[in-house]
């Protein structure tokens, strides 16, 4: 499905639709959702001690994002940290292995080694690095989850960059009227939708 034109009435339902998952979200999921990126910052300031603080929080935010595709979280953990190590002791990505595309594990490659950032331009990249890295409450991640909680299907194509900062200001209005940062009311969302296997 093509994401719909975001008119106003468009908007409503939007809304309404997040909010109605937010709703019926479990005091767990309540609980996971609130608590995933702080863990995740927690997991990423490990991976900096481990590798002697050689990395920024941004790069090794970048790194798991790049891993990310395809892959499991705590796979994707070990992958991040596979990668920082291999590139600490200045080994090539042929050197590792890990469960998502080699041209993946390239960028993360280039991306550890300061070679390459994740610019702003994109958009769903950009704001996972920086609700990770630095628990910045001024992006959401908008990924295939939120755009089903959003629309009630899964969204293919139409997700312009105009379109994303207008779902990402609508999630953080909603956000704020019950007193979460935007991640967090987007990864409740993602938890109460994905225990509940609706799409």
């Amino acid at each position: 499905m093509k994401l719909p034109q975001l008119n106003y009435y468009r908007k409503n339902k939007v809304r309404e639709s997040l909010n109605a998952i937010f709703n019926e979200a479990q005091n767990k999921e309540i609980k996971s959702g609130k608590s995933w990126y702080k863990t995740a910052h927690e997991i990423c300031l490990k991976l900096q001690q481990d590798n002697k603080n050689l990395f920024t929080l941004e790069q090794v935010a970048g790194v798991l994002s790049a891993l990310s595709p395809r892959n499991k979280w705590e796979r994707n953990i070990l992958d991040a940290a596979n990668v920082l190590r291999a590139v600490r002791l200045n080994k090539k990505p042929n050197a590792v292995k890990v469960c998502t595309f080699n041209t993946n594990k390239e960028k993360a490659f280039r991306i550890a080694k300061g070679e390459e950032t994740i610019k702003e331009t994109s958009k769903k990249t950009f704001a996972f690095v920086n609700n990770i890295a630095r628990l910045d409450r001024n992006y959401v991640t908008i990924d295939l989850w939120h755009l089903r909680a959003c629309f009630g299907a899964t969204i293919k194509t139409g997700l312009t960059p105009k379109n994303y900062e207008i779902l990402q200001e609508i999630t953080l209005q909603e956000a704020e009227k019950v007193g979460l940062a935007g991640y967090e009311y987007q990864a409740i969302i993602w938890e109460a939708l994905r225990n509940k296997n609706l799409y």
